[in-house]
């Protein structure tokens, strides 16, 4: 899958299988020592020493992959290796243990190992494999086939076969929720990308609007202003078309913010640098950025939607000197950064500006949130932090996550 917010959860669902699955291995080795110990076996004693401390250096192999590595652990042939090495030394315990009953129970929590797994094709071949050895190891004990009969075995096998049977479906029944949770996630990405497109369409006909109509009128009045200025001047006709050129200054600002053309032309960093020098300007504020952002990416609009409001909260309320955008990207994850030296903004003053009607940042908080993100702020000694981080995404279709 290539969804972000799938990926996760899959490799968040397969380190858990992986942990769960390395702490039952450890309980399998200490109850096979255990039976080694107890078992009046003396010369067969060796051979077992041998055969656990090499499941035991697997077993350990298998924790440090689980709780240091796991996280970049996907290799589906070393797992595949895993499940069957526990086949391997249960049933050459069987095998050293003639008339044990012990290792019998112990391979029947082989289909427990297997449970948790997250492919169908692994724990097929790994259960079949059980079976198939536990039937095996059953027919070749010389003590045990004297002392039962032929359908007892058969019995015997088929309630092996039952359990196993258990917890494959355990497996299909678990990439079930797997697979809704990720067409789920797909719907909800699917209903962020209509609602940022009609969100964006509504911003551009706005724009456009005001572009087409109010500062073409504006522009036109000032131009015919200056041309009449220019064979009679007047000082209060000045001060008019002085007006006139800052209300044009202002409306193609707020074109700009609306729906900023260079968003699409050149991309998010040229956006936000225009974006800043505006503010800058407007506010007296020495606002400074630091773009890294490869881009263009999906989630463009949002990250300019909350980096123009968070700006804009600084322009207006921070009572600032200077101020920091900082943009980039890091394992997939852009980040940006609004940092000033002015008075200083917490979780509970946003709260009461939200319940005060002011609800931009909130909007954008639900927005980021929506995407798969976190919009922060985090505690400084001084001034204000506002943290947003939001994966990259990719526009594909839902992937059921069968294997």
């Amino acid at each position: 899958m290539s969804s972000t917010d799938i990926e996760q959860v899959l490799r968040r669902q397969r380190l858990r299988s992986l942990q769960g699955g390395s702490l039952l291995r450890v309980g399998v080795l200490v109850i096979m020592i255990v039976a080694m110990l107890i078992a009046d076996d003396p010369a067969r004693l060796p051979a077992k020493a041998v055969l656990l401390g090499i499941y035991a250096l697997v077993t350990l192999a298998a924790l440090l992959i689980a709780f240091t590595g796991g996280n970049q652990f996907g290799d589906d042939t070393a797992l595949m290796v895993l499940g069957l090495s526990d086949v391997a030394a249960v049933f050459g315990f069987k095998l050293l243990s003639p008339g044990g009953y012990i290792p019998l129970l112990v391979m029947a929590l082989l289909p427990r190992l297997v449970a948790g797994e997250l492919s169908l094709r692994r724990a097929g071949a790994v259960l079949a494999t059980s079976l198939a050895v536990f039937a095996a190891s059953l027919l070749q004990d010389p003590v045990i086939m004297p002392r039962v009969g032929a359908w007892e075995v058969i019995l015997i096998v088929m309630m092996y076969g039952f359990v196993c049977a258990t917890a494959f479906l355990m497996v299909v029944f678990r990439l079930r929720n797997v697979d809704e949770m990720a067409t789920l996630t797909a719907s909800r990405e699917e209903l962020l990308a209509q609602t940022m497109t009609a969100s964006q369409a509504e911003r551009r006909q706005i724009s456009e609007f005001i572009h087409d109509g109010p500062l073409q009128d504006v522009l036109a009045a000032r131009r015919d202003l200056a041309s009449f200025l220019k064979a009679s001047p007047d000082a209060p006709l000045e001060q008019a078309l002085t007006s006139l050129r800052d209300a044009s200054h202002l409306l193609r600002e707020a074109t700009f913010e609306l729906h900023p053309a260079l968003l699409e032309q050149v991309g998010l960093a040229a956006a936000v640098d225009k974006l800043v020098s505006v503010a800058a300007e407007r506010s007296g504020i020495a606002i400074s950025t630091d773009i890294d952002y490869p881009g263009p990416n999906a989630i463009d609009p949002i990250l300019f939607g909350v980096i123009r409001e968070l700006v804009s909260n600084v322009a207006r309320h921070s009572q600032a000197r200077s101020a920091t955008v900082t943009v980039a990207v890091d394992r997939g994850v852009a980040r940006v950064d609004v940092i000033d030296d002015g008075i200083g903004i917490t979780d509970d003053m946003a709260a009461r500006r939200f319940a005060e009607g002011h609800i931009g940042l909130a909007s954008h908080r639900a927005r980021v949130q929506a995407a798969g993100g976190a919009l922060t702020v985090i505690d400084e000694p001084t001034g204000a932090h506002v943290r947003v981080q939001l994966p990259l995404r990719a526009s594909v279709a839902p992937q059921r996550v069968y294997a």
